[in-house]
């Protein structure tokens, strides 16, 4: 079952053994647990949320007073463009030393994309005929709301409060094996997340040395 806030500090008190306030108040655990949250989102990928870019006429970059979902945007998985009239295409994922460079430089249709420093880069340049038309973005996003983690990882977040509720009564051996077992699951996690898929424009291309190789 999915914990809210007040349900997710119920459930440090119960490791602690603290029911009500007494020396951990609820607004220190609840600064860690959103804490936690920012570490399990942000580290391992681990919230999932789709939102969409309106096209501009012969604008490259987007930032989030363009779209406000790109202020929280860690890492794009995939994205599709969609020309208005319900024809879908996959954009490529490329880094920003291939714009220019690669086949495509007239305006129109988008056919790459990447993401830097919270700044999306669409390429090639949208046309007249394009302006206002939508690129789906579907990517991993920063958040402190436990309410958005899946069921599954918002015990590493209540893990994150109680490490440092136990560094706060100086029981320091005990806060760093719960601490380890955080960074663990934390590792494991964003592998799992990041290696999942290859999604740049080299995968795209044949590489070197198999051209001609037989299946």
């Amino acid at each position: 079952m999915a914990l809210t806030l007040t349900q997710a500090t119920t459930e440090v008190r119960d490791h602690l053994n603290e029911a009500t306030a007494e020396f951990w108040t609820d607004a220190q655990i609840q600064k860690w647990i959103q804490e936690g949250t920012r570490m399990v989102s942000g580290k391992a990928f681990s919230v999932e949320a789709d939102d969409t870019i309106t096209l501009v006429t012969n604008q490259l970059t987007y930032t989030s007073s363009d779209e406000s979902f790109i202020a929280d945007c860690i890492e794009p998985i995939f994205a599709y463009y969609d020309d208005g009239s319900n024809n879908y295409k996959g954009l490529i994922k490329v880094v920003p030393r291939e714009i220019g460079n690669v086949a495509t430089f007239t305006a129109g249709d988008p056919k790459y994309y990447c993401l830097f420093n919270r700044t999306f880069y669409i390429w090639p340049l949208p046309s007249s005929t394009t302006n206002g038309n939508t690129i789906m973005v579907l990517y991993a996003k920063e958040t402190d709301d436990i309410t958005e983690l899946k069921d599954e990882h918002q015990h590493m977040a209540i893990m994150w409060a109680i490490a440092k509720c136990k560094f706060r009564d100086r029981a320091f051996g005990e806060a760093a094996a719960i601490m380890n077992n955080f960074y663990q699951e934390l590792s494991f996690e964003r592998a799992d997340k990041s290696n999942r898929e290859v999604d740049i424009y080299q995968g795209f291309k044949i590489q070197e040395g198999q051209r001609g190789a037989r299946a």
